[in-house]
């Protein structure tokens, strides 16, 4: 190893050891010729003086200009220029001699004698102004140059100014994106700060919070909340780790929270059945069932991101949130499939046991969200922007979830135009296939692509109201799946199924807002599309359907009323080449009643087949399989619903919530045809509910909420679940009518906790 290497390698290493160990403030053990923590050896070849250094090669370099201040000196010069002539040679008409000559005979003057001059006695004219005058000189200002000493370029130059040189030292670029004092590279290596400048504390952990007082007594405690020194772990107070100050630098910040949900569902509803799913004395295929579900769901969430944290998009965010489920089924019959958690049974698939009472405990986990957000630009001053996002994501197409809300993987483009006035989404999801018990995402594709695109504009018609203006596309392609329990979901066991392919397409309109006291919500949707084989119709089928939803309600200090109408067209021929039932791509209503309502919530069974009336938390009849797991069916009955409602603030902490519904079927025909000798009427029946919500802490940390609901089966139920059984005389009392109990209910129970 050469000098200069062990020189370079023991001159790196001191810089190293300054930069990770600083000295105490006295100390110093670096040697004083040593490297600083921004200076680096050069080991490349040296320069070259410039003497040796080719400008502009095959030419001279121009004589430097003398060294020395120059003076400025008057000379006097000898002039060049012609003298003037004396008088006497002085010719005043030069062209005399080219005038021609006058005619003879005719004189052109008149000629008179003149007088005899007076005699003047002129001086002589001295020597000094004599014409002509030689020589002349004239005046002329100039710049003279000290002649340098002549032993100037003889002295030799020092020892350190002479080139080439050896162990040269670079003054390495020293960062600007530094923020905090303590960041500073010469600062860390206890070298001091840049000259001319002031160190700033850092703004967020020193400068803190000036104290709050609501009143003017000026007493300190009168402000309990008030606070000084940021927190690590305090919800309430800030925190490094609920993104109140930053993480790193003063720009990028951590957010993480946990939030656990735990909902207890007691139910009551009609299902089929077989001989030893039956109660005592029943021996039909539908009868009377009731069920009990226990569901958790823990999530925790990571937010990474850069950017402030009030008005400005951030610059990028990395979202994560992974999800524990476990969920408890209990069912009072054995004889009934254990179904997915809180949906009803839809099969008569029989269990090996006969005991009276069928439990089932499974669990999940679920990295159910994983997204990577980047800013892309701002589009004006008020930080108009545009960013895109990656990953699996929550997205909600309109204001009420009713065709397409759903955590999926996929691409967004988004942002917002003319001070916020204009938002955009444009989206393509590449949807995954879901656990049949926890309703969350696995890895696996589901063979479906989904494209959205929509546009908001706020103050669309009147301050308060938001226009929306969408586009979906579905792609559902031709497969064959069953759930994890074995249950068919595609193609659906109804009629002839064979695997075919759905592309449906979705133009709407919605609005959300307020005029005065009134609010109003709408919704208009057309689809369009084709379906490569309905196993309904047995054949393909041309899809056209329409979906118009209203809800109008008027506050009056703290109550709400509210009256709604919802209307999904139906098929009134279900076996032609025409769909004209409304489907929906993935929903997840939130309308007349959510949650609370009876019909809303439960899914029911289509009269002991294989397939569902409708699904759990949809307002369609659609005759599905499954709501994620199944293909759309636009061979359905359609739904007309009237509601009425009311919610009120009981108090600041206790919101409740009340609705009546009534339901019915716009055709029957697709029914009757799955359900071959059966006639069901349009009348559905009446649904009920109520609800509560309690915030004990006046936040969103702890929420409970209860709710309770009812359905009064109609004609057009009790002909779908009709007893096709004829009674056996002093063994039972079953006969040939309804096996629906004369109403169904439901009862929530659930408790959200967030941190």
């Amino acid at each position: 190893m050469t000098a200069r290497a062990v020189q370079l390698a023991s001159s790196v290493c001191l810089a190293v050891a300054a930069v990770a160990a600083p000295l105490a403030p006295g100390e110093r053990e670096i040697p004083p010729d040593a490297p600083r923590a921004t200076q680096r050896l050069i080991v490349s070849s040296p320069p070259s003086p410039p003497a040796a250094t080719p400008v502009d090669p095959g030419a001279s370099l121009p004589p430097l200009p003398p060294v020395g201040e120059a003076s400025l000196e008057l000379l006097r010069l000898p002039e060049s220029l012609t003298p003037a002539q004396p008088p006497n040679e002085f010719n005043p008409d030069p062209g005399a001699s080219l005038r021609p000559a006058p005619i003879a005979g005719t004189p052109f003057y008149k000629f008179q004698e003149p007088a005899a001059p007076r005699s003047v006695d002129l001086q002589p004219v001295p020597a000094d102004r004599a014409l002509p005058r030689s020589p002349l000189e004239r005046a002329q200002l100039e710049f003279v140059w000290p002649t340098p000493p002549p032993s100037h370029e003889s002295e030799p130059l020092p020892a350190g100014l002479a080139l080439p040189r050896d162990d040269v030292r670079e003054n390495r670029f020293i960062p600007v994106t530094w923020q905090a004092p303590e960041s500073y590279p010469l600062a860390a290596a206890g070298q001091g700060y840049p000259a001319n400048t002031t160190p700033v504390p850092d703004r967020w952990r020193s400068t803190g919070f000036v104290p709050w007082h609501r009143y003017a007594t000026g007493d300190p405690d009168e402000s309990p909340y008030a606070q000084v020194t940021p927190e690590r772990w305090h919800y309430y107070r800030q925190s490094i780790l609920k993104g109140d100050l930053p993480f790193r630098g003063q720009d990028i910040f951590l957010s993480l929270a946990a939030s656990a949900a735990m909902v207890f569902e007691d139910r009551q509803f009609t299902g089929p059945g077989s001989s030893n799913a039956a109660p005592a004395g029943g021996f039909d295929v539908y009868h009377e069932s009731h069920s009990q579900t226990l569901t958790t769901s823990t999530a925790f969430r990571v937010d990474l991101f850069k950017g402030e944290t009030v008005f400005k998009p951030v610059e990028w965010r990395l979202h994560v949130k992974p999800v524990i489920n476990v969920n408890r089924v209990s069912l009072r019959e054995s004889g009934l499939r254990l179904p997915a958690a809180g949906s009803a049974p839809n099969s008569t698939q029989t269990a090996a046991s006969v005991s009276r009472q069928s439990t089932r405990t499974q669990d999940f986990i679920s990295l159910q969200e994983l997204s990577y957000e980047k800013h892309l630009a701002d589009l004006s001053a008020n930080y108009d922007f545009c960013a895109i996002r990656i990953g699996n994501q929550t997205f909600n197409t309109d204001f009420r979830g009713l065709i397409f809300n759903d955590t999926n993987f996929g691409v967004r483009f988004f942002g917002s135009y003319d001070n916020n006035r204009w938002q955009y989404n444009a989206a393509v999801f590449d949807l995954r296939e879901k656990d049949a018990a926890s309703e969350l995402n696995t890895f696996h594709r589901r063979g479906q692509v989904v494209l959205v695109a929509n546009v908001y504009r706020q103050d669309f018609w009147k301050k308060g109201y938001t226009a929306e203006f969408s586009v979906h596309a579905s792609f559902d392609q031709s497969s064959t799946h069953s759930d994890n329990a074995g249950v068919l979901l595609r193609p659906a066991p109804l009629g002839v199924a064979r695997p075919h392919s759905v592309n449906s397409y979705y133009l709407g309109w919605a609005g959300d807002g307020h005029l005065g006291r009134w609010n109003l919500s709408h919704a208009a949707y057309i689809v369009l599309g084709r379906d490569a084989f309905n196993g309904l119709a047995g054949q393909p089928a041309n899809i056209f359907a329409q979906l118009a939803a209203l809800e109008l309600s008027y506050d009056r200090d703290w109550l709400r009323l509210k009256g709604s109408l919802f209307y999904a067209s139906g098929d009134r021929h279900p076996t032609d080449d025409r769909a004209t039932g409304f489907d929906s791509i993935l929903d997840n209503s939130n309308f007349t009643g959510g949650p609370f309502s009876y019909y809303a919530r439960q899914g029911f069974n289509l009269g002991g087949t294989a397939v569902g009336l409708k699904q759990r938390f949809s307002m369609l009849p659609d005759l599905r399989t499954s709501k994620s797991g199944g293909q759309q069916n636009f061979v359905n009955p359609g739904l007309f619903l009237a509601g009425l409602g009311a919610e009120t603030d009981v108090t600041p902490r206790v919101r409740a919530f009340l609705n009546t519904n009534l339901i019915r079927f716009v055709t029957t025909a697709p029914i009757e045809a799955a359900l071959p000798g059966v006639q069901v009427d349009n009348a559905f029946g009446v649904d009920l509910s109520l609800g509560v919500r309690w915030r004990p802490l006046l936040t969103e940390n702890i929420v409970v909420t209860g709710g309770f609901g009812t359905l009064l089966p109609a004609r057009g139920l009790q002909d779908i679940f009709r007893a096709t059984q004829s009674p056996v005389p002093k063994l039972s009392s079953t006969g040939g009518g309804p096996a629906v109990d004369r109403y169904l209910r439901s009862v929530v129970l659930s408790v959200a906790l967030t941190y």
